[in-house]
């Protein structure tokens, strides 16, 4: 089931909209399981899974370029640098809570979002009940650090949480690691 699980997401991701290319086919996989580990860490703290988002995946995707093809290393990188007008610029818009994290040198799935869940931020982000929506990004073999990925957190009416706060914008990068 797992695995139908991961040749789902993967092939959802594929399908992005707008005109962010998809993930190289290698590299699907590696982010359908970053997305599944996310939700397993969601599901241990009794919060709900969240759901593929394809306009949040293609600006994950985007940036996660922008992070392998400029020196970078920051939420304010390359021509547009605010994250929520990134968002917007995919297509996501309407949120109530949106949320980036960002890493780079981590080898693995399993590597990176253990890297975001043993830093405050990352993990925060990562286990807040406000957001129900998800994409994620990633970059092999770029730039200073070889793997660049991003995560991107949202909500919108509709499959928002109960009792959500007012809009929020938080970001939070994953640093480098190896």
């Amino acid at each position: 089931m797992r695995w139908i699980t991961l040749l789902l997401l993967a092939g959802l991701l594929v399908v992005q909209t707008g005109t962010v290319a998809a993930a190289p086919p290698q590299n699907d996989l590696l982010i359908a399981r970053v997305m599944e580990l996310t939700n397993l860490e969601r599901q241990k703290a009794g919060l709900e899974p969240l759901a593929l988002s394809p306009e949040l995946s293609g600006a994950a995707q985007e940036y996660s370029q922008v992070l392998a093809s400029t020196g970078c290393f920051e939420h304010t990188c390359g021509a547009v640098p605010n994250f929520a007008d990134r968002a917007g610029q995919a297509g996501y818009t309407g949120w109530t809570a949106l949320a980036e994290n960002i890493a780079a040198g981590y080898p693995s799935a399993e590597a990176v979002v253990s890297g975001w869940m043993n830093s405050p931020g990352h993990r925060a982000n990562i286990l807040s009940p406000k957001y129900t929506e998800i994409g994620v990004g990633m970059v092999d073999g770029g730039g200073k650090f070889g793997t660049y990925w991003a995560e991107e957190f949202g909500a919108r009416p509709g499959g928002s949480a109960p009792g959500e706060a007012p809009t929020d914008v938080t970001a939070d990068d994953g640093g480098s690691g190896g």
